[in-house]
């Protein structure tokens, strides 16, 4: 049995999702002498970049909120 169908299912749907985000940079670390930690970090870049984009999105939210501070925050989280 291979250690990832030991993986809790909700784990191993998100170990499979990022597998698929990092495939496209498979041409970058295969050609590190360490592949296996050149994957790794290239799945460190894109949670990074995740959490960039979640955090703008947060941003956006909070000017959006900001900006009509007369609205209950339900109202506006309707809106988008």
């Amino acid at each position: 049995m291979d250690w990832r169908d030991k993986l809790d299912p909700t784990l191993r749907e998100h170990f499979n999702d990022l597998l698929k985000k990092v495939h496209p940079e498979k041409g970058a670390y295969t050609s590190a002498q360490n592949i296996s930690q050149a994957q790794l970090w290239c799945a460190i870049a894109v949670l990074m970049r995740e959490i960039s984009d979640l955090q703008l999105q947060v941003k956006s939210l909070e000017k959006h909120i900001k900006i009509k501070p007369n609205q209950s925050l339900k109202k506006d989280l309707e809106k988008l």
